[in-house]
Formats: C-alpha cells, sequence, structure tokens
C-alpha cells in the first residue's frame, strides 16, 4: 500500500518539479533531517538546484525544514523532511476535485452534440454550431458532427484510475521515517575515535 501512495505522490512531484524532483523524493521518503549538503552529494547536482527542488516542495508543503547552526563554519545548516501525510491530504483533495469536474464534463458529453471543423480548428456544440451555419470561423470549412463515444470512453477511463487512486489514499497508513544523522553529530563522533586511538598508541 505504502509503494501505490509513494507511486501516486511521484506522479504528482514529477508535475511540479520534473525527474530530479522525484529522485529527491525517493532520498527523502525514508528518512527524516536529511541535510541539503548530502542531497546535493547524492543527486550530483549543486546546493542551488537542491534548493529550487525544495522549495518547490516546500510550496505545496511537501517537504518542510528546520535549521541548526555548524559550530565550525559558523552558517546554518537546513535539515528536509518528507510532509507524507500532508502529501496524502493534499492529493485527496486535488483528486476528488479533479473528479468533480471530470463527472461534470462526462455529463455534458453525454448530453450535447459537438460539431467539429476536419482541420481540427473549432469545436461546438450544436447551438452554435447552427448559429455559424456549420461553417468553421477559422478557416471556412464545413463542420462535421463528431462522435463522442472515444472521448467518452477517455474521460470515464480517467474517472476509474482517479477512485482508484483515492482508494488506495485513503487507507490507513503508519509511517515511520528513520532518523538521519545531523552533520553535527557526525563531527562530534570524529574526536571520541581520535582519542580511542590515541590511548591505544599510549
Amino acid at each position: 500500500n505504502k509503494m501505490e501512495v509513494l507511486k501516486i505522490v511521484e506522479e504528482f512531484v514529477l508535475e511540479i518539479g520534473g525527474k530530479d524532483a522525484v529522485k529527491l523524493l525517493q532520498l527523502l521518503k525514508d528518512f527524516e533531517n536529511f541535510s541539503e549538503f548530502d542531497l546535493a552529494e547524492e543527486l550530483k547536482l549543486n546546493i542551488n538546484q537542491v534548493r529550487n527542488l525544495l522549495y518547490k516542495l516546500n510550496a505545496h508543503n511537501l517537504v518542510y525544514s528546520n535549521r541548526k547552526k555548524d559550530r565550525e563554519k559558523g552558517w546554518y545548516i537546513y535539515y528536509w523532511t518528507f510532509n507524507f501525510n500532508h502529501a496524502r491530504d493534499i492529493l485527496i483533495s486535488r483528486k476528488e476535485r479533479e473528479t468533480k469536474e471530470l463527472k461534470e464534463e462526462l455529463e455534458k458529453e453525454k448530453q450535447h452534440r459537438f460539431f467539429v471543423c476536419p482541420n481540427g480548428c473549432v469545436r461546438f456544440e450544436l447551438e452554435d454550431a447552427m448559429e455559424h451555419n456549420y461553417k468553421c470561423t477559422e478557416c471556412g470549412s464545413i463542420l462535421q458532427q463528431e462522435d463522442s463515444t472515444k472521448k467518452v470512453n477517455e474521460i470515464e477511463s480517467r474517472i476509474q484510475k482517479l477512485a482508484q487512486d483515492l482508494d488506495e489514499l485513503n487507507k490507513p497508513m503508519i509511517v515511520m521515517p528513520k532518523p538521519k544523522r545531523l552533520d553535527e553529530e557526525k563531527v562530534k563522533s570524529k574526536p571520541r575515535k581520535e582519542s580511542k586511538k590515541s590511548k591505544k598508541i599510549k
């Protein structure tokens, strides 16, 4: 179930941030407090590229950060965590809205007759086609009545896919990301190891 939900989230992340944003998500999904410098190193991108990706995800509240001051360098380092529960809420809301819109579009397709230009210029409902004497307003070609079967099937297929996604997103799930060691802790641990070695030499 978690894999299915992550796949749905990845589709959304690809839409808002591209392939590198999906790679970023794949790193963040299992750990919390991931240093932006570690992310840049793992993704083989520079720090500004990584920050731009993080800001795109943060704009949708898919990730959040906390900062710690680096004692040696004196600047702040941001540590990022994937906001899994919020990602689910956002996608549920988006997919419910899209389902509603598609159902309205489907109803319209079933109730109305449409006329199209053979050259693909325009698409009119019956009333508008009559008003223009069944002629294309762009190229003057005679409009043809459209067989809406294909379009109806496409809309129904999209509604079915949304229903499947919503079913997965609404299933109860517990997500426990592993804590990522902070850079500061790594720095602290080095002197202890060195001091042990120095004792052995003596």
